[in-house]
């Protein structure tokens, strides 16, 4: 146990003296070069005076990894390296800001018997802490950083470890790095560690340096002494040209001319990529060495060349043009094809999957761009650009029009990404099979209390895990214009979808398997072909099938097969599809339903629901209760991400910031708090309204937040500093409604004092007071364009507001009841109302009247909104249900039961398949809208009547009897796990769904089993396969 839990923390491929194997050979810097920063830089790990954190800062090119590389070189040689991480976009473990704090646990682990077992004992308590996944990034930090070296004081060395992260930039969650970069500041003052962070200028990483300067050195590398630079680059090249030219045993000549040492010094500027660049096409030119430097000297520049994305695309274009030159366009074409997959690859690979995957030689096709591409001739080293500018430059059209190779045109990111999609997919369609790792038949049942093994993934080759993970990522940024593609695809759906689904469970990537159909069925939503239609059903079947077994299937990917196919709906597209496979599992014989229920994932919150919104991505939602709580959920695994606890009183309303780097919560504490979810702690506690907060919302922009109180003010805070901007005042009762224009320019609020007020976010003036209704306003919101507002009032009446005059535009009368809740359509030219008299209205808002009345809740309607295409309505009610309404053809598409009290709050997803509820029955439910009316509606197959009977006939048997069907008698030969999710029988296990497991009554009778529910529903199962 002690080192398998210090294993977990260890991320290949990362660290300065590993990432080698995985790139390019980094090389520190030069010697005689950066003498002057090298100092600095050691002078400041060796001061124990000095600040803890020092952050270099340099446009892309200007040598930081270089630098980082040399750092690190030298402060192992003195014993005072505690770890590094080397980042790069390049590849997925080194652009996941996630690994930083596990990778750098490991290094310490490694430097004291003290510290490493303060980690194992953090990760023995909580196994979860080593994965990548761990959502509290405070928690996880301090549990296997900070505590196990503050316990290990009095027995460290004194002087300082040092921590270098090199090109942090290059992650892909910069909003995750800012909040790492604010954790190391908050912590370095209370241990004895130092960091060294390397990167470009990104505004969230300078918010993070800035939020606590004093704690930390900054040095801008582009601002450096250009003089000292310029000398440094020279020295390279005097120095690399005289080793070429040793290398050709021609030392008594005279070359290279300091013109030429001049020229290309010129056009290097202060990048020393520039310089680098060159020095490996001049050495790969062979005997042309001496021809291919006087031409890079004496090429042209474009006018304007004195900025730095001109003198290198000068070069790479150079080396384009060789490296095609003398070609047929048959030979172009597979080169281009090779340079297009390597840029678009989501993670990098060797040379053999590559060539794999492409099905050409790329060694034989990419010799000519080794100045630019890193080609390695270790098998397992990847196939890379040795710098992120190369893929900058190749892909914008702006930047490589050279019109000499046509064949070779600048790559096209939707073209690249088709390519890739179908190899991925012909790549799977070659090689996925049952059994995927041909384990022993008897590894393939009785799975119960096992586990997927990585161990077992040995025989899944590179090209096919790739294919795996990344092809549906390929194909949501493919254009889908050809038709090999799609019969690709219908290929893979129809034969190998289950094959695939086991893969991924033995490779431990299950969780992306959710997502990638999710995906590819957006993809293929979009397109007007019959066909596509047709698969995306396939997909959403799939998905569904996955979503329902996931957890089986985590365990043991042979689930798929032996458990999840038994469980599938009668009219389910994959039971049709798979008919065979389904044959030879075991059955229900009763009681089976006919099609999968609305309710993708619920959610156990704990309280009653008052507030849920998903985030942008839809990969996150985030909930607010009467238990003082905000909670983040996990979408695809329905797990709690975050417990956000802070609140003296119940949550009434959430918010996600439009990146979902950020919620905003109101309480009835009067206060309103500002999370990061990712580190799981309170960003800022906006203290001012002396009321409760009744409403919450982040501007567009995400740099400020507005709240309506009790009080009978509305805030405007700024989110950054936590500030208020503005104390609006004006209002005469309670602020019950908020929301920000798009622009952001101004803040619509809704009041018990029968008002709607629109108020300028910069002087904090009311712009306009909207008089009018004779009772209190419910509900405001802004149309898309800030023209006007709508708002619903307990006159029963909705009203359309023009924001310019403050003029009534239109009164729509009609409700019966209070009106609840309102929104507008995304193009302004409808409103939709929901009321106590239990119906939803949609209105015209130019001809003022009622297009639709929508009748068919039980209760009151408490909440509504419309899809982004404008097409269906979402209402959430009183009865406990959330409706689904066509409002073109004013009927209901779906009611979704479930919840079993009021339905408080909902919400779609930005791509209109999910829907979002929250209800006071303490649950979270995420539904699913994507695969039409018939995958919509719940049906109870078997429901008993009260003429039913159900006994014990005292001998081990129970009889039940029910209209339309015969008696059935069972026996005790089969058992339920202790757990219950288990049917446990003497050849077979078959697991049983979360969903089914709230049996009231079962009994046995040789090969099956009799589940009755609450509900009156009965299931009988036959552990046998289909005779």
């Amino acid at each position: 146990m002690f080192i398998g839990s210090i294993d977990k923390l260890n991320h290949k491929m990362t660290s300065y003296k590993t990432r080698h194997s995985s790139y390019s050979n980094p090389t520190g810097c030069m010697a005689g070069t950066r003498v002057k920063i090298l100092a600095d830089l050691e002078a400041w790990a060796s001061n124990d005076l000095s600040s803890k954190v020092y952050w270099l800062v340099g446009m892309a090119g200007t040598g930081k990894s270089t630098i980082s590389q040399t750092l690190c070189e030298i402060l192992d040689g003195k014993n005072m390296l505690g770890a590094s991480f080397f980042c790069s976009r390049g590849s997925k473990n080194t652009r996941d800001a996630r690994l930083i704090v596990p990778t750098i646990a490991h290094s310490l682990a490694s430097t004291s018997p003290c510290i490493k077992s303060e980690i194992v004992k953090a990760i023995e308590n909580d196994s979860k802490l080593a994965e990548p996944t761990y959502i509290n990034l405070v928690d996880q930090f301090n549990k296997l950083i900070h505590d196990p070296i503050q316990v290990s004081v009095g027995n460290a060395v004194k002087t300082y470890k040092i921590i270098v992260i090199d090109a942090i930039d290059e992650c892909t969650d910069l909003w995750l790095v800012s909040s790492l970069i604010q954790l190391i500041l908050k912590s370095a003052s209370a241990i004895p560690l130092k960091v060294f962070i390397a990167s470009r200028d990104k505004p969230p990483i300078r918010h993070a340096f800035t939020s606590l300067p004093r704690l930390q050195t900054a040095f801008y590398l582009h601002e450096a002494d250009k003089d000292v630079v310029k000398g440094d680059i020279r020295m390279y090249l005097e120095t690399s040209l005289a080793e070429i030219k040793a290398h050709h045993n021609h030392t008594s000549d005279t070359w290279p001319p300091q013109s030429e040492i001049s020229a290309l010094l010129d056009r290097s500027g202060t990048l020393f990529i520039y310089a680098a660049t060159a020095i490996r096409y001049i050495s790969q030119g062979g005997p042309l060495y001496k021809s291919r430097l006087s031409t890079l000297a004496t090429q042209d520049i474009k006018s304007g060349s004195k900025l730095q994305t001109s003198i290198i695309d000068g070069l790479y274009g150079h080396i384009l043009d060789q490296a095609c030159k003398s070609k047929e366009e048959s030979e172009v074409i597979p080169m281009r094809q090779l340079v297009s997959m390597i840029v678009f690859l989501r993670n990098p690979l060797p040379i053999q999957p590559i060539s794999s995957l492409s099905e050409i030689d790329a060694h034989l096709y990419l010799s000519p761009l080794t100045s630019v591409i890193h080609v390695p001739t270790h098998e397992e080293a990847v196939v890379a650009p040795f710098h992120a500018s190369f893929p900058d430059f190749i892909t914008n059209p702006t930047r490589y029009s050279r019109k000499r190779y046509p064949p070779f045109c600048a790559l096209v990111a939707s073209e690249g990404h088709e390519m890739l999609a179908l190899k991925c997919l012909e790549q799977m369609n070659r090689s996925l099979k049952y059994n995927i790792c041909e384990l022993p038949k008897e590894s393939t049942v009785s799975r119960r209390g096992t586990t997927n093994s990585p161990d077992d993934s040995g025989k899944i080759s590179e090209a096919l895990k790739y294919s795996c993970l990344y092809w549906a990522s390929h194909f949501f940024d493919a254009q889908l214009s050809r038709v090999d593609l799609i019969d690709a695809l219908d290929t893979f759906l129809h034969e190998h979808l289950l094959h695939w689904i086991e893969c991924l469970g033995v490779l431990g990537e299950l969780q992306t398997g959710i997502p990638s159909l999710r995906s590819a069925a957006t993809a293929l939503s979009v397109t007007t072909n019959i066909r596509c239609h047709d698969l995306q059903l396939l997909i959403d079947d799939g998905r569904q099938c996955l979503q329902m077994n996931f957890k089986s299937i985590q365990k043991h990917s042979f689930e798929i097969y032996e458990s999840a196919l038994v469980w599938i709906p009668k009219k389910s597209l994959i039971r049709k599809v798979y008919a065979t496979d389904v044959r030879r599992v075991p059955r229900v014989i009763l009681g089976l339903f006919n099609s999968w229920g609305s309710t993708e994932l619920h959610m156990q919150n704990g309280s009653a629901v008052t507030s849920v919104m998903f985030s942008q991505d839809g990969s996150r939602v985030v909930s607010g209760s009467d238990d003082k709580t905000v909670r983040i959920w996990n979408t695809t695994t329905g797990e709690v991400e975050a417990e956000l606890k802070g609140h003296a009183g119940s949550v009434t309303s959430v918010a996600f910031a439009q990146d979902g780097s950020r919620v905003v919560s109101g309480s009835d504490d009067n206060t309103v708090r500002i999370w990061n979810p990712t580190m799981g702690e309170v960003e800022a506690e906006l203290k001012g309204h002396t009321g409760s907060v009744m409403s919450v919302a982040f501007a567009q922009d995400g740099s400020r937040v507005v709240s309506g109180s009790y009080d009978k003010t509305v805030r405007i805070w700024n989110a950054m500093t936590g500030e208020v901007e503005a104390e609006l005042k004006g209002h005469t009762d309670s602020v019950t409604s908020v929301a920000f224009a798009q622009d952001c320019s101004r803040v619509v609020s809704g009041s018990s004092d029968n008002t709607v007020q629109i108020w300028n976010v910069t002087t904090g003036e009311v712009e306009a007071e909207l008089k009018g209704h004779t009772n209190w306003v419910r509900s405001v919101a802004f149309a898309q364009d800030g023209s006007r507002v709508v708002s619903g009032s307990y006159d029963k009446t909705v009203r359309i507001w023009n924001v310019t005059t403050g003029e009534v535009e239109a009164e729509l009368k009609g409700h019966m009841d209070w009106v609840t809740s309102v929104a507008f359509t995304q193009d302004g030219s409808r409103v939709v109302s929901g009321s106590d008299d239990n119906t939803v209205r949609i209105w015209n808002v130019t001809m003022g009247e009622v297009e639709a009345e929508l009748k068919g809740h039980a209760d009151s309607v408490t909440s509504v909104a419309f899809t982004q295409d404008s097409s269906r309505v979402v209402s959430g009610s009183y009865d406990k249900t959330v409706r689904i309404w066509n409002i073109t053809m004013g009927e209901v598409e779906a009611e979704l039961k479930g919840h079993t009290d009021l339905v408080r709050s909902i919400e779609f997803t930005q791509d209109c398949s999910q829907v979002v509820s929250g209800s006071y029955d303490n649950t979270v439910r995420i539904w699913n809208l994507v695969t039409g009316e018939s995958q919509l509606m719940t049906t109870t197959t078997v429901t008993l009547p009260d003429t039913s009977i159900v006994h014990n006939a005292g001998n081990g048997y129970f009889h039940i009897s029910y209209p339309e069907q015969p008696t059935l008698s069972i026996d005790a030969s089969l058992s339920i796990s202790d757990d219950c999710q288990w049917i446990v029988g003497a050849l077979h296990d078959c697991w049983i769904p979360s969903h089914n497991r709230d049996f009231s009554s079962l009994s046995f009778s040789g090969d099956r089993v009799c589940f009755g529910y609450p509900s009156g529903h009965v299931i009988i199962f036959d552990i046998k396969a289909a005779p």
